[in-house]
């Protein structure tokens, strides 16, 4: 059996082990101990046999501690040479590549970031590479996606989807799937909502090691219908700015009162009668650096006027915002029902100043809720619908001119009758 594949059976078992973790042996330390002296090592792990039980498990062992010593020895090596007032991205970059290579096998990481998620750990880049892998393996990121797109959020609300940062909804100590289908009541007050960063907003520093940048967060319902149109319109249910996030944020929940500065309070999810299911779309930006100030956060304030007809990408160019900047979406779904009918009325009157609740929609064309034409059975029957209708009022109106004919011959007969 070759070096790799007994060390990677041996990670497998020493991984899966539940014995009490303790001191087994040393390991030499980086020179930067901000980032090694607090990770788990071999010295706090024990090894699920003893010496000697398993020549195949103590190469594996001897593998991974050989392999971990010449990477932190590299690392070293590279840390050395970074210049901390203003350091080479691209060093930091190799510096980081050489932190996950050291660590990505070692079994006290794997065990720890197991059992806690990486939770208060993130500031470490083992950690969060760990966290980004488990993100796209396990597929949280292909399900997202998979709902964004096969919901019509492209085009509906965004040109396009960047690469994103996980961004997950939680109401009532309950997760909430991208695209799931909520009473409107769940949302009465805002969910918790979280974002993980995976990546420094910008390059970190001795001074800063885990810097921040603010961002944008806004729900929108893309499907509130509109009287005016006979269609649909945006409407924004919540809107916040210059909210402080870094790598190290990733239990911070964005809806507290605390963080950020609350532009739009947040407005409970009403689907009126008669109108489709509503997507309810979370999107989380970055802010450009010239949006840090406080004078552009009050300017931003006095541009949203009324929560209907918003629109979304008029909002992004009159505040310096791009696509690109887009770090975080999640989205659900929400229907009218009878049972939520005293509820959403409620909400209309209380929230939104309707004077007898929510109003009450006829059912949609197809053509216009699918956004696609009719077939041709479909439409043949709407073109002798038409041709039909055409030949009624065609006759109809001949029928008129004949009684209107008859009309003045009968007047006239009755003159000449009157003068004899």
């Amino acid at each position: 059996m070759s070096s790799r594949r007994a060390a990677s059976r041996a990670l497998c078992r020493a991984s899966s082990s539940r014995l009490p973790i303790t001191p087994a042996r040393t390991r030499p330390a980086s020179s930067n101990a901000a980032t090694s002296s607090s990770l788990p090592s071999s010295s706090t792990w024990q090894p699920a046999l003893p010496a000697g039980a398993s020549p195949a498990y103590d190469a594996a062992l001897s593998y991974l501690s050989t392999h971990q010593t010449n990477t932190l020895s590299k690392l070293d090596d590279l840390r050395s040479k970074l210049d901390k007032t203003k350091p080479d991205p691209e060093l930091l970059r190799r510096i980081d590549q050489l932190e996950i290579e050291a660590y990505a096998n070692d079994p006290a990481v794997r065990r720890n970031f197991r059992e806690t998620g990486g939770v208060g750990e993130m500031s470490k880049t083992i950690y969060r590479w760990l966290g980004e892998q488990k993100w796209r393996k396990e597929g949280g990121l292909d399900l997202l996606m998979q709902r964004l797109l096969q919901m019509k959020i492209v085009p509906d609300v965004l040109p396009a989807l960047p690469p994103t940062f996980p961004l997950s909804l939680s109401a009532n100590n309950s997760i909430i799937e991208p695209g799931s289908i909520q009473l409107p009541s769940t949302l009465s007050t805002p969910p918790v909502l979280k974002s993980q960063l995976y990546y420094h907003p910008s390059t970190p520093t001795e001074s800063t090691p885990n810097p921040e940048a603010l961002h944008t967060l806004l729900v929108l319902d893309p499907d509130a219908p509109s009287h005016e149109t006979h269609s649909f319109q945006q409407r924004i249910h919540y809107l916040k700015t210059d909210i402080p996030l870094s790598v190290k944020s990733g239990e911070v929940n964005l809806t507290d009162p605390s963080v950020g500065k609350e532009i739009l309070k947040w407005e409970s999810p009403a689907p009126e009668q008669g109108t489709p299911n509503h997507r309810y779309v979370f999107l989380l930006f970055r802010q450009q650096a010239q949006r840090s100030s406080s004078s552009s956060s009050s300017s931003l304030s006095q541009s949203i006027n009324a929560r209907e007809d918003f629109d979304l990408r008029v909002y992004l160019q009159d505040n310096g915002l791009l696509v690109d900047d887009l770090i975080g979406v999640n989205m659900f779904r929400s229907k009218w029902s009878i049972e939520e009918e005293e509820y959403i009325n409620d909400v209309h009157v209380k929230q939104r100043g309707a004077e007898s609740g929510a109003p009450v929609y006829g059912k949609i064309p197809k053509e216009v809720k699918y956004g696609y034409p009719m077939s041709a059975k479909r439409q043949r029957k709407e073109e002798a619908r038409e041709e039909a209708w055409q030949k009624a009022v065609a006759e109809l109106e001949g029928l008129a001119e004949n009684v209107q004919g008859l009309s003045r011959s009968a007047e006239a007969e009755g003159s000449e009758k009157v003068k004899l």
